[in-house]
This record gives structure tokens, C-alpha cells and sequence, in this order.
């Protein structure tokens, strides 16, 4: 994530990722959430970021769930005029279950996928498991899940970037 920049593309599908971590009564300026932090940082560094995250399991009146999450991600994406989105979706009508990070960053991919939530206690205290590779093919492969999925969830079709993706399919 570090890398990525101008010219690359970040695609987030993810269960839930909270807006900040910490005490309910925290905040991202107290405690924030790092992996959301990068997300954003990348997109302020020039990539392009879309997040994707599940609504079926989400609590649209929780501070720290994926709507406040979306909202947060919103505010900075318009003050900042940042290539940064966030859907809240359900593409299966049985929850978003996926936890998956997709970078192309300098022409090369990279596929960041396995059981870790977007929360402070996933990230520290569960044994979780994910498993990251640079691979090209596995990017082009697994961003047209992402796309099905966004684009299944409302989102508008994919923008056509200055990167070659396998063709959308739709079915």
C-alpha cells in the first residue's frame, strides 16, 4: 500500500473496516484505524481507491460501522478533491463476507486476501490469517470479482483507467 500512488488503482472489499480503532469514545484523530489511514494516504498520494464495504451485517447507526466509515471516507474524498470512494453493498443478498485488497501499483499487482476484519481486535489479538503475493494475473482476476461486486451493489460501472484490466463480465 505504501507504494502506491499516481497511476495505481486500490480496490477494498472488505466485511467491515471501522473508522477509527479504540474505546467507543474514540475518534480517527485518537485512535485511527491504520489500514483505513493507508487507504487514504494512497489516495491523497494520487491513486485511485474504492472501497467496497458489506451493508447486510452493518449497523447504519453504529459511530464506528461501515456507514460511518463510508461517510468519513466521503468527506475527506470531496474536501480534498481525492479519487476516493466508498459503497456500501450486498452483491451476493447474503452479506459481503470478503476481505480483500487489491493494488496495481507500478504495473505490477498485488493481492492482499484471507480472514482479517477491519478491526482493532482482528488485527491484534485474533489469529488471523492472510496472505499476500505480487502477481499480475491474480490482480486482473480478482478485480473483475471486485467490479461485479461493486457494480452489483450500485456502484457505476468501472471508470476506464490507464491500466489494462481483463474484460468485466457481467452475468
Amino acid at each position: 500500500m505504501a507504494h502506491a500512488g499516481g497511476g495505481s488503482r486500490v480496490l477494498v472489499e472488505q466485511l467491515y473496516e471501522n473508522k477509527y480503532w479504540g474505546p467507543t469514545s474514540s475518534s480517527p484523530i485518537t485512535d485511527p484505524n491504520p489500514r483505513l489511514e493507508a487507504y487514504i494516504s494512497a489516495a491523497r498520494r494520487g491513486a485511485i481507491v474504492d472501497l467496497l464495504l458489506d451493508s447486510a451485517f452493518n449497523d447504519p447507526l453504529d459511530p464506528n460501522g461501515n456507514t460511518a466509515t463510508c461517510d468519513y471516507v466521503s468527506a475527506i474524498a470531496v474536501n480534498e478533491d481525492l479519487s476516493l470512494a466508498c459503497l456500501l453493498g450486498n452483491p451476493t443478498g447474503t452479506g459481503l463476507h470478503n476481505k480483500m485488497v487489491l493494488v496495481l501499483a507500478g504495473g505490477q499487482g498485488w493481492v492482499h486476501t484471507g480472514s482479517i476484519n477491519g478491526s482493532e481486535n482482528s488485527n491484534k489479538q485474533n489469529r488471523e490469517l492472510a496472505v499476500q503475493v505480487q502477481s499480475r494475473a491474480a490482480f486482473d482476476g480478482l478485480s473483475q470479482v471486485f467490479w461485479y461486486d461493486w457494480f452489483a451493489s450500485g456502484g457505476p460501472p468501472p471508470p476506464s483507467p490507464k491500466h489494462t484490466y481483463l474484460p468485466l463480465v457481467i452475468r
